[in-house]
Protein backbone atom coordinates (compact mmCIF):
# COMPACT_ATOMS: atom_id res chain seq x y z
CA UNK A 1 0.00 0.00 0.00
CA UNK A 2 1.26 3.47 -0.89
CA UNK A 3 1.81 5.82 2.04
CA UNK A 4 0.01 9.16 1.75
CA UNK A 5 2.20 12.25 1.76
CA UNK A 6 0.75 14.85 4.23
CA UNK A 7 3.43 17.47 3.76
CA UNK A 8 1.39 19.76 1.36
CA UNK A 9 -1.48 19.94 3.88
CA UNK A 10 0.84 21.11 6.65
CA UNK A 11 2.32 23.73 4.30
CA UNK A 12 -1.20 25.08 3.51
CA UNK A 13 -2.06 25.36 7.18
CA UNK A 14 1.17 27.24 7.77
CA UNK A 15 0.37 29.71 4.96
CA UNK A 16 -3.10 30.44 6.34
CA UNK A 17 -1.80 31.04 9.86
CA UNK A 18 0.90 33.40 8.64
CA UNK A 19 -1.37 35.46 6.33
CA UNK A 20 -2.41 38.90 7.58
CA UNK A 21 -6.17 39.36 7.18
CA UNK A 22 -7.56 42.84 6.40
CA UNK A 23 -10.68 43.65 8.48
CA UNK A 24 -13.82 44.54 6.47
CA UNK A 25 -16.27 47.13 7.83
CA UNK A 26 -19.93 46.54 6.96
CA UNK A 27 -22.22 49.58 7.15
CA UNK A 28 -25.70 49.19 8.60
CA UNK A 29 -27.10 51.05 5.62
CA UNK A 30 -25.41 52.07 2.38
CA UNK A 31 -27.48 55.30 2.39
CA UNK A 32 -26.60 56.34 5.92
CA UNK A 33 -25.76 60.07 6.15
CA UNK A 34 -22.59 61.31 7.71
CA UNK A 35 -22.94 63.83 10.58
CA UNK A 36 -21.61 66.56 8.32
CA UNK A 37 -24.20 65.81 5.63
CA UNK A 38 -26.97 65.66 8.22
CA UNK A 39 -26.05 69.07 9.66
CA UNK A 40 -25.91 70.59 6.19
CA UNK A 41 -29.38 69.27 5.38
CA UNK A 42 -30.84 70.77 8.56
CA UNK A 43 -29.12 74.09 7.90
CA UNK A 44 -30.54 74.20 4.37
CA UNK A 45 -33.98 73.30 5.66
CA UNK A 46 -33.86 76.03 8.32
CA UNK A 47 -32.85 78.66 5.76
CA UNK A 48 -35.65 77.70 3.39
CA UNK A 49 -38.15 77.56 6.22
CA UNK A 50 -37.22 81.08 7.35
CA UNK A 51 -37.73 82.36 3.82
CA UNK A 52 -41.13 80.67 3.43
CA UNK A 53 -42.39 81.89 6.80
CA UNK A 54 -41.34 85.43 5.90
CA UNK A 55 -43.29 85.13 2.64
CA UNK A 56 -46.40 84.05 4.52
CA UNK A 57 -46.13 86.96 6.92
CA UNK A 58 -45.45 89.50 4.17
CA UNK A 59 -48.39 88.27 2.09
CA UNK A 60 -50.72 88.51 5.09
CA UNK A 61 -49.62 92.11 5.71
CA UNK A 62 -50.33 92.89 2.04
CA UNK A 63 -53.66 91.07 2.32
CA UNK A 64 -54.68 93.37 5.17
CA UNK A 65 -53.76 96.46 3.17
CA UNK A 66 -55.75 95.24 0.17
CA UNK A 67 -58.67 94.44 2.47
CA UNK A 68 -58.70 97.98 3.86
CA UNK A 69 -58.34 99.57 0.43
CA UNK A 70 -61.14 97.46 -0.98
CA UNK A 71 -63.45 98.36 1.90
CA UNK A 72 -62.94 102.07 1.21
CA UNK A 73 -63.74 101.55 -2.47
CA UNK A 74 -66.87 99.56 -1.61
CA UNK A 75 -68.13 102.44 0.50
CA UNK A 76 -67.41 104.86 -2.34
CA UNK A 77 -69.34 102.69 -4.80
CA UNK A 78 -72.16 102.29 -2.32
CA UNK A 79 -72.46 106.06 -1.90
CA UNK A 80 -72.49 106.73 -5.65
CA UNK A 81 -74.91 103.91 -6.34
CA UNK A 82 -77.23 105.05 -3.55
CA UNK A 83 -77.55 108.46 -5.17
CA UNK A 84 -78.42 106.79 -8.46
CA UNK A 85 -81.12 104.72 -6.78
CA UNK A 86 -82.55 107.76 -5.04
CA UNK A 87 -82.77 109.64 -8.34
CA UNK A 88 -84.40 106.70 -10.07
CA UNK A 89 -87.00 106.55 -7.31
CA UNK A 90 -87.80 110.27 -7.68
CA UNK A 91 -90.86 111.68 -9.39
CA UNK A 92 -89.14 112.25 -12.72
CA UNK A 93 -87.17 108.96 -12.66
CA UNK A 94 -84.22 110.71 -14.27
CA UNK A 95 -80.61 109.69 -13.88
CA UNK A 96 -78.51 106.78 -15.06
CA UNK A 97 -78.06 103.62 -13.00
CA UNK A 98 -74.41 103.60 -14.08
CA UNK A 99 -72.97 107.12 -13.94
CA UNK A 100 -69.54 107.78 -15.41
CA UNK A 101 -67.90 108.33 -12.04
CA UNK A 102 -68.86 104.79 -11.01
CA UNK A 103 -66.62 103.16 -13.61
CA UNK A 104 -63.23 104.00 -12.09
CA UNK A 105 -63.87 102.69 -8.55
CA UNK A 106 -65.40 99.52 -10.00
CA UNK A 107 -62.25 98.93 -12.05
CA UNK A 108 -60.08 99.49 -8.99
CA UNK A 109 -62.16 97.06 -6.95
CA UNK A 110 -61.87 94.43 -9.69
CA UNK A 111 -58.07 94.79 -9.67
CA UNK A 112 -57.91 94.40 -5.89
CA UNK A 113 -60.19 91.35 -6.07
CA UNK A 114 -57.78 89.71 -8.52
CA UNK A 115 -54.92 90.36 -6.08
CA UNK A 116 -56.68 88.21 -3.51
CA UNK A 117 -56.51 85.38 -6.00
CA UNK A 118 -52.76 85.97 -6.25
CA UNK A 119 -52.46 85.65 -2.47
CA UNK A 120 -54.15 82.27 -2.66
CA UNK A 121 -51.90 81.07 -5.50
CA UNK A 122 -48.74 82.27 -3.77
CA UNK A 123 -49.73 80.47 -0.58
CA UNK A 124 -50.34 77.28 -2.54
CA UNK A 125 -46.81 77.54 -3.92
CA UNK A 126 -45.43 78.09 -0.41
CA UNK A 127 -47.35 75.01 0.71
CA UNK A 128 -45.77 72.97 -2.09
CA UNK A 129 -42.29 74.04 -1.03
CA UNK A 130 -42.97 73.30 2.63
CA UNK A 131 -44.10 69.81 1.73
CA UNK A 132 -40.87 69.42 -0.19
CA UNK A 133 -38.89 70.23 2.96
CA UNK A 134 -40.57 67.38 4.82
CA UNK A 135 -39.19 64.97 2.21
CA UNK A 136 -35.56 65.97 2.65
CA UNK A 137 -33.30 63.09 3.75
CA UNK A 138 -32.59 62.76 7.44
CA UNK A 139 -34.64 63.91 10.40
CA UNK A 140 -35.71 67.32 9.07
CA UNK A 141 -39.42 66.52 9.33
CA UNK A 142 -39.09 65.72 13.04
CA UNK A 143 -36.75 68.57 13.94
CA UNK A 144 -37.93 71.56 16.00
CA UNK A 145 -36.31 74.57 14.34
CA UNK A 146 -37.77 77.27 16.59
CA UNK A 147 -39.74 76.67 19.80
CA UNK A 148 -42.17 73.78 19.45
CA UNK A 149 -43.41 73.45 15.86
CA UNK A 150 -42.16 70.74 13.55
CA UNK A 151 -42.40 70.95 9.77
CA UNK A 152 -45.78 69.13 9.60
CA UNK A 153 -47.27 71.90 11.76
CA UNK A 154 -46.03 74.57 9.37
CA UNK A 155 -47.53 72.55 6.51
CA UNK A 156 -50.90 72.24 8.29
CA UNK A 157 -51.00 75.97 9.02
CA UNK A 158 -50.20 76.90 5.42
CA UNK A 159 -52.67 74.39 3.99
CA UNK A 160 -55.57 75.84 5.98
CA UNK A 161 -54.45 79.37 5.17
CA UNK A 162 -54.39 78.62 1.42
CA UNK A 163 -57.91 77.18 1.61
CA UNK A 164 -59.20 80.22 3.47
CA UNK A 165 -57.51 82.61 1.01
CA UNK A 166 -59.13 80.77 -1.89
CA UNK A 167 -62.59 80.90 -0.32
CA UNK A 168 -62.24 84.59 0.49
CA UNK A 169 -60.97 85.37 -3.01
CA UNK A 170 -64.20 83.96 -4.44
CA UNK A 171 -66.23 86.24 -2.17
CA UNK A 172 -64.18 89.28 -3.18
CA UNK A 173 -64.67 88.48 -6.85
CA UNK A 174 -68.40 88.11 -6.35
CA UNK A 175 -68.63 91.47 -4.62
CA UNK A 176 -66.53 93.24 -7.25
CA UNK A 177 -68.62 91.81 -10.09
CA UNK A 178 -72.04 92.55 -8.60
CA UNK A 179 -71.94 95.58 -6.30
CA UNK A 180 -72.42 98.04 -9.16
CA UNK A 181 -75.53 96.17 -10.34
CA UNK A 182 -77.42 96.30 -7.04
CA UNK A 183 -80.93 97.67 -7.41
CA UNK A 184 -81.77 98.12 -3.74
CA UNK A 185 -80.09 99.86 -0.86
CA UNK A 186 -80.14 96.64 1.18
CA UNK A 187 -78.19 94.83 -1.54
CA UNK A 188 -75.51 97.53 -1.51
CA UNK A 189 -75.12 97.23 2.25
CA UNK A 190 -74.94 93.45 1.97
CA UNK A 191 -72.14 93.53 -0.62
CA UNK A 192 -70.14 96.13 1.28
CA UNK A 193 -70.49 94.08 4.46
CA UNK A 194 -69.36 90.92 2.69
CA UNK A 195 -66.15 92.68 1.80
CA UNK A 196 -65.64 94.57 5.05
CA UNK A 197 -66.20 91.60 7.36
CA UNK A 198 -64.42 88.57 5.86
CA UNK A 199 -65.88 85.22 6.80
CA UNK A 200 -62.85 83.08 6.00
CA UNK A 201 -59.78 85.24 6.62
CA UNK A 202 -61.00 86.42 9.99
CA UNK A 203 -59.90 86.74 13.62
CA UNK A 204 -59.01 83.04 13.63
CA UNK A 205 -56.41 83.62 10.91
CA UNK A 206 -55.11 86.71 12.71
CA UNK A 207 -54.66 84.61 15.84
CA UNK A 208 -52.85 81.98 13.79
CA UNK A 209 -50.35 84.56 12.56
CA UNK A 210 -49.82 85.84 16.09
CA UNK A 211 -48.98 82.28 17.16
CA UNK A 212 -46.70 81.88 14.14
CA UNK A 213 -44.87 85.11 15.01
CA UNK A 214 -44.46 83.91 18.60
CA UNK A 215 -43.12 80.57 17.35
CA UNK A 216 -40.44 81.99 15.08
CA UNK A 217 -39.36 84.82 17.39
CA UNK A 218 -36.11 83.74 18.98
CA UNK A 219 -35.37 84.81 22.55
Amino acid sequence: MTKTNKTPQKQCETDIKSTTLTPVRYLDSPCQQSPTSHDATLATCKTRLETLVKQLQDNYAKWQLAQQRGTSICYAIEAKKTKCLEKSEGDDGSGSAYPDDLLLPCKKLAIIASIFGDFANNTRETLRQLRGLTKLPGAAADTIFYRSWRLPQFVAFTKELAERYEQEALVKTQVAENIAHCTRRSELIEHTSLWEYPEHVDAYVRLGFLLLAEEVTLK
